[in-house]
């Protein structure tokens, strides 16, 4: 939707200026809702309640932001990746030994559309409240206090509460956050999907060590077939190494800025929540949101910790599913070398400090907890 798709080298010149055009149109998109709430936060600046409710909104758009701007800049470095995890998928012809990474990509496809179905139901919410607002101020004229409010709290320089260039800035927010929600789930999921499977490889390799102790136990004379085995699973197991690396290499930056922010989208989105002055609709629609940066987080750090799992795992197999102690002493070294080598697992990481993995969403939502209790302690005072 965001023209953000790798644009493949034989397509048609149509199909390259259309894809740029949705580029550029949706980089206009997501711009037209950060800046005017930027510009909001400056013009309430000392308003913590305006702080929370358009905090957490433009934190999540600054990401976007960010992430579109980050990829395109490294397009050539992304296109490469793309195409080597599409080359993965054929790592291995054999139904059987398919399944894993059929499994786990099938999860990812779910979870996918849950993400995205809760972006969108974040849109829906925050339409349906401020619809209900402009609809209780059209009929109920008696009440000179009440105010119609746009889906997304922002400052364009100017009253824009007058007809009809309210119901127009209404249209327009719309359309631009379903912008928004869409290269939000495209993105992270991809970056998720492309954790797992990776991960699924790792998989593969530890299902080849599984057939080779089975073919070991059944023949333990046949070592030439074993031996181009183990060279298969060995030099696979580089291939994924160098493949974890250029992972790191490209996502490095994104995750550290997703971690650093995801605190803040939490802790705005709690003080929104239980702020005495919030009414049943906005309650509904900031709960939409604080669920909806729950699973995003979830998006990142699950993936992470499967990694490291399945990269860990691969010195397991070898120790306990090969009889490596009846074999001789040159492929003995190869396999200790395996398991050195599987003993320092494979992680994604946040500038090389922060693992992802379970441990990490813990953390995010104690540091969300802190920056929680230190704005209430500020509105206190």
């Amino acid at each position: 939707m965001a023209g953000m798709w790798p644009i493949d080298e034989k397509s048609s010149t149509c199909s390259k200026v259309f894809a740029y055009f949705r580029l550029i149109f949706g980089l206009t998109a997501v711009s037209s809702i950060l800046v005017p709430e930027i510009m909001a936060i400056v013009s309430n600046w000392g308003d913590i309640n305006i702080l929370a409710g358009v905090g957490c909104v433009l934190t999540t758009v600054e990401q976007v932001w960010f992430k579109m701007i980050y990829l395109i800049a490294r397009r050539e470095r992304t296109y490469r990746l793309y195409n080597e995890i599409r080359a993965l998928w054929d790592s291995s012809s054999i139904p059987k030994e398919k399944q894993p990474y059929v499994k786990i990509a099938y999860w990812a496809r779910i979870i996918t559309i849950v993400f995205y179905s809760s972006c969108m139901c974040n849109v829906f919410t925050f339409t349906i409240a401020s619809a209900i607002d402009y609809f209780s101020f059209e009929y109920n004229i008696s009440n000179t206090d009440n105010k119609r409010n746009l889906p997304f709290t922002v400052w364009y320089g100017t009253d824009i509460s007058a007809s009809p260039t309210f119901e127009i800035a209404f249209v327009c927010q719309v359309i631009s956050s379903m912008i928004c929600a869409a290269v939000i789930s495209g993105l992270d999921a991809s970056f998720m999907t492309t954790i797992l499977h990776v991960s699924a490889q790792f998989k593969l390799i530890s299902t080849w060590i599984n057939n080779i102790g089975i073919e070991v136990n059944h023949d333990p004379d046949h070592t030439q077939k074993f031996k181009m085995e183990l060279i298969k699973c060995i030099r696979h197991h580089q291939r994924m190494i160098h493949v974890v690396n250029n992972v790191n290499n490209l996502l490095t930056p994104i995750i550290f800025m997703q971690l650093l922010t995801s605190g803040m989208e939490i802790c705005l989105s709690s003080y929104a929540i239980l702020d005495n002055g919030t009414t049943n609709a906005n309650l509904l629609k900031f709960i939409s949101y604080f669920i909806s940066m729950g699973v995003q987080l979830l998006l990142w750090c699950w993936p992470g910790e499967i990694l490291v799992q399945e990269s860990q795992n691969i010195g397991h197999a070898i120790y306990f599913n090969i009889p490596w102690y009846n074999l001789p002493p040159i492929y003995r070294k190869y396999l200790c070398f395996m398991i050195v080598r599987a003993q320092q697992c494979c992680m994604i990481t946040a500038l090389t400090f922060q693992t992802l993995s379970i441990h990490t969403l813990s953390m995010v939502f104690n540091k969300a907890a802190s920056y929680f209790t230190l704005l209430r302690q500020i509105q206190q005072k």
